[in-house]
């Protein structure tokens, strides 16, 4: 760090007795303001700024001083915010990296204005992971928000923020984020998300008793991501609203994703032949009755049924 030395000697040469001691009192400062960088950067800050202002009062005799000042102010708002990151003071940091850019921009120091408009979406969103990642979901919304408005254009910040609201139960508002991350890069995993979110309505709507609502939803978790969840959610509440061509699809759909089904889960497989004889399709359900059959649960069902449609 450059040290400005000046005596009241060479300074009364040039100016004023009273000059003088203003330029000497103003060099101290600054050498002050130097000497303490390394110890105590806020103390620092401080006193180059108290040179500055001084230096500013002095005409041409302060302009070194004003100089030095202007181009070291910046980057030691920087290097104060890291170091306030370092001790996870999230706030303090994001106000002297805000600084920064402000002190940057006044004295022309691009290169700083970038780098604190990088470090401040940077340190927000670290933060707001946090609290997403400690289940925290009004908390991360409401952080996820000031990455937003430090940077519109994050698409990762807008999807995070539509699974901390998705969370909480405030599906519109994430179905609103989802579509801006969409609109910012994140077409594939708002895609994901928004087929998830529209399960969760299904299963509640299920749970409500609300078939119609359950059917609706799933389906349109379907045109974001097919998934299994959602075909034996659309089969189930189709079943109960006796759409029985839309619950025949469905269950197939599923057992189409998920094989093991036919098995592990033989209501589905009879629900699915139940539709099947409904749409008039006999002979593909009497595939699927016979496939459980020996079920000790649907065995003797799926067999009264191959009985009545003299399945082959």
């Amino acid at each position: 760090m450059k040290k400005i030395f000046l005596t009241v000697m060479v300074a009364l040469c040039t100016m004023g007795i009273v000059a003088a001691q203003d330029l000497e009192k103003a060099t101290e400062i600054y050498n002050n303001a130097a000497a303490a960088i390394e110890t105590n950067k806020a103390e620092a800050i401080n006193l180059f700024e108290q040179a500055l202002e001084m230096a500013g009062t002095l005409g041409e005799e302060g302009a070194e001083i004003a100089t030095q000042c202007k181009g070291i102010l910046p980057k030691l708002y920087i290097s104060l915010g890291k170091e306030l990151y370092g001790d996870k003071d999230i706030d303090g940091a994001i106000a002297k990296f805000q600084k920064a850019a402000e002190v940057g921009e006044k004295f022309g120091d691009a290169e700083v204005v970038e780098e604190a408009k990088e470090l401040i979406p940077q340190l927000l969103m670290a933060d707001a992971n946090a609290l997403l990642k400690d289940k925290n979901f009004e908390a991360a919304a409401a952080a996820y928000q000031k990455v937003i408005d430090a940077d519109p254009a994050n698409g990762n910040a807008h999807l995070r923020k539509g699974q901390a609201l998705m969370q909480i139960g405030k599906y519109d508002d994430a179905i609103k984020s989802f579509e801006l991350a969409t609109e910012n890069g994140q077409e594939e995993q708002a895609a994901k998300q928004l087929s998830n979110l529209y399960v969760k309505k299904a299963v509640e709507c299920q749970k409500a008793k609300d078939m119609k609502g359950a059917l609706e939803n799933a389906q349109k978790s379907t045109q974001y991501v097919d998934n299994a969840n959602a075909q034996k959610i659309i089969g189930m509440s189709a079943m109960s609203l006796k759409q029985n061509k839309v619950a025949a699809e469905a269950f197939e759909a599923y057992l189409a994703m998920n094989p093991n089904a036919i098995t592990k889960e033989p209501g589905i497989v009879y629900n699915l032949g139940t539709a099947l004889i409904a749409t008039g399709d006999t002979d593909k359900a009497c595939g699927y009755f016979q496939k459980i059959a020996q079920d000790a649960k649907y065995g003797e069902g799926a067999r009264y049924q191959i009985t009545q449609l003299k399945c082959k």
